[in-house]
């Protein structure tokens, strides 16, 4: 299938086509239930506008997406409601089949490939991984040495307030900077496109360390770096994860 038709013409004009579509898209996606709301960008995003503005065959695209989205960890109803809002941008009477199947093709190939341990974008781990790293840690503790004792939770944050290829690329520097200084069997996991938790052992002078790496990141990535004990349940501690993952809203 070609690029859009004339319902969505008037985005067509001038030389910011591409870019005016993606800044509508973003908003119709946010406004029928994107969430987190600053996870939305990703490179394929620009792929399909691309096609989009052109006249191309979209179907490439649309698979790329699907499989964007599943490399993320989005589930297909979301990665197709965020297509539907595309649709609606573009004025489309309902998201064309060909398009649609080309997305869901996508999304499976990569679902089937995907290695659910590290984040493509980064080579952090995931945030499933780190749960599941938290699972071992409460499950092997006991009552006289429970994971507070043992492991701090370490909090880094980018700016939200960067644009959204400014902060993936800050992010994918941040994440190599962050493997060569956590190399003793930490966890480091990425939870958002601005947020990325570490799992550390606390017997290896973290504190000392994290007062060097917290100068550092504030002044070459302008990021907030802040640790946290472990809560006293595996169950509360993964709706503290979930909580510290949430983009906080303003």
């Amino acid at each position: 299938m070609g690029g859009y038709e004339a319902g969505g013409a008037e985005l067509l004009n001038g030389a910011w086509a591409g870019r005016r579509l993606r800044e509508a898209w973003c908003r119709r996606s946010r406004a029928t239930g994107w969430d987190p709301p600053d996870d939305w960008w990703a490179p394929a995003i620009d792929a399909v506008c691309a096609a989009a503005v052109s006249g191309a065959d979209m179907s490439p695209m649309c698979a790329r997406f699907g499989r964007s989205r599943a490399r993320s960890g989005v589930g297909i109803g979301a990665a197709l409601d965020d297509f539907a809002a595309l649709s609606d941008v573009l004025h489309w009477p309902s998201p064309p089949m060909p398009l649609v199947k080309a997305l869901a093709e996508g999304w499976v190939e990569a679902q089937h490939a995907r290695d659910d341990c590290q984040d493509p974008l980064t080579g952090l781990s995931t945030a499933a991984y780190l749960r599941a790293r938290l699972g071992e840690l409460y499950q092997a503790a006991g009552p006289a040495l429970p994971p507070s004792a043992t492991h701090r939770l370490v909090l880094v944050a980018l700016d939200r307030r960067l644009d959204p290829w400014r902060r993936t690329a800050r992010m994918i520097v941040l994440g190599h900077e962050l493997r060569r200084f956590f190399h003793r069997g930490e966890t480091i996991a990425r939870l958002t496109r601005s947020r990325v938790a570490v799992l550390a052992p606390v017997a290896t002078g973290l504190d000392g360390r994290l007062r060097r790496l917290r100068t550092s990141l504030a002044r070459e990535h302008a990021a907030e770096l802040w640790s946290a004990l472990l809560p006293g349940s595996h169950r509360a501690a993964l709706a503290f994860l979930s909580d510290v993952g949430r983009p906080v809203d303003g």
